[in-house]
């Protein structure tokens, strides 16, 4: 039986992708493979070895698997960084949050300590009713009598680290110097004179005014206890309270503040030095 009928139904096998093709007159070699290629047109033998076909784009596998693996590795870096980022700021927060609980805790040991020691005074308080209402003797009205030594000392006696100065803070003025020391901290009167205020005022805290025999009023805030009451007569260096950390405040310190003939607050610390003090 002749096949003619199935002629043509059937492709032809398909040719090696890595022989060369007779297009026209002229030999095209695959850009896969390396053919050696022998010249015999006049002359010796040439072997030719076949290459990329021009403008034929090369694909280098090895290069993209590098610059992948690379980007990969640089993205891990990047979160890894971030983490530990995260985990160092909460860290800073937990040890934050644990020094001011430990700071708190001792301040309430101290005060507990001193409640139980001494027998509370009887201050008043600021906007509380009949507060701050008993007379007390002014310089002016003891007419001469006298209040002591007219020296002017340190407030405290114990070790202390000066802190915030007298200037702008926070957009305002901080009228007075921070002296940071420990709470129960003995104060002093910087010189003699008459207690005109002794009690709670708000940001104050518990807090002593003092008018010296030259008029000058100076006050003592933020303290954990009082140990004068309004009308005492104090003289230079009497204890008058204890420090702490009462109004506001974000740490136990003695705020001192000078106000000269009851007026406007000047820098405690040059106002001290022209009196012979050191703060």
């Amino acid at each position: 039986m002749t096949d003619a009928k199935y002629r043509g139904r059937h492709r032809a096998k398909r040719s090696s992708g890595i022989s060369p093709r007779l297009v026209g007159t002229g030999l095209v070699l695959p850009t896969t493979a390396t053919l050696a290629v022998v010249s015999v047109s006049g002359g010796a033998p040439v072997a030719l070895t076949s290459g990329p076909v021009a403008g034929t784009p090369v694909v280098d596998e090895a290069a993209n698997d590098q610059a992948e693996l690379t980007q990969d590795k640089t993205g891990d870096a990047h979160l890894l960084a971030r983490g530990v980022q995260d985990r160092a700021a909460r860290d800073s927060e937990r040890t934050r949050v644990g020094l001011l609980t430990a700071e708190n805790a001792k301040r309430a040991a101290a005060e507990a300590a001193l409640q139980a020691d001494r027998a509370p005074l009887q201050v008043s308080l600021v906007g509380a009713k009949g507060a701050n209402q008993m007379s007390a003797p002014s310089v002016g009205a003891l007419k001469g009598a006298s209040l002591g030594s007219k020296e002017w000392v340190n407030p405290l006696s114990v070790a202390y680290q000066l802190t915030s100065p007298y200037g702008w803070r926070w957009g305002r003025i901080h009228p007075g110097q921070d002296m940071a020391c420990p709470t129960g901290s003995e104060v002093h009167a910087i010189s003699s004179g008459v207690v005109v205020f002794a009690g709670w005022e708000g940001g104050y805290g518990y807090k002593v005014e003092i008018e010296h025999w030259d008029g000058t009023v100076s006050w003592y805030a933020h303290n954990s206890r009082l140990r004068v009451t309004k009308g005492t007569i104090v003289t230079t260096g009497q204890v008058i309270s204890l420090s702490g950390s009462t109004g506001h405040s974000t740490g136990p310190h003695l705020h001192l503040e000078i106000h000269p003939k009851g007026g406007n607050a000047v820098p405690p610390r040059s106002w001290l030095a022209a009196r012979g003090v050191t703060l």
